[in-house]
């Protein structure tokens, strides 16, 4: 908030409620598919079931992506009818701003999906390291400094990139970690 108060006063704030607001049911979803393949994939974990393992993640991963693809769709054609919404006084600069933050922010979806769902999935099988370290990445390690870097160099539109250039940062470290677990179970087998 600090940072766009700065670069484009209340008003920017405002366009980050409206992005915040989503962002929060977007996140959701994310947390619904993964909350709805933890006991299936502990419950394979525990029977040492690999293959219904890595088939709910595929699973959980595809249906994360084609939601991912839908969401921004509506999102990226519909950002001004959405900011519209929650612009009630009819402000051109609110819904200017916000419209080019949710075309911008909501770049995250397939990152932020894989992330929710990837995290879940080393909880579920008792690798919590790699969980908490792409929680921790997300929600404060990664996100932070790039908000400041971001926003330095792009101004406004740097904030709203901050997301989703954090988010594919902690995906790739995500992906590392799933194929190091890969080969470190082929290793013990």
């Amino acid at each position: 908030n600090a940072i766009i108060l700065r670069l484009a006063g209340n008003v920017g704030v405002a366009a980050y409620g409206v992005i915040a607001n989503l962002s929060l049911v977007i996140i959701s979803i994310y947390t619904g598919i993964a909350q709805g393949i933890q006991p299936i994939v502990s419950r394979s974990y525990g029977l040492n079931d690999a293959g219904s393992m890595k088939a709910t993640l595929r699973y959980a991963l595809a249906a994360a992506l084609i939601l991912s693809a839908a969401i921004y769709a509506v999102v990226f054609f519909g950002a001004g009818q959405i900011a519209a919404i929650f612009n009630s006084e009819q402000n051109a600069m609110l819904q200017s701003i916000a419209t080019e933050g949710l075309r911008l922010y909501f770049i995250a979806c397939p990152f932020a999906g894989f992330n929710v769902v990837i995290s879940t999935y080393f909880t579920s099988t008792e690798r919590p390291r790699p969980a908490h370290i792409i929680s921790i990445l997300r929600g404060f390690l990664v996100i932070l400094p790039m908000a400041f870097l971001l926003s330095q160099l792009f101004s406004i539109r740097g904030v709203w990139c901050s997301f989703p250039a954090t988010e594919l940062l902690v995906a790739a470290v995500g992906l590392v970690f799933y194929l190091h677990s890969g080969k470190q179970a082929e290793k013990t087998a």
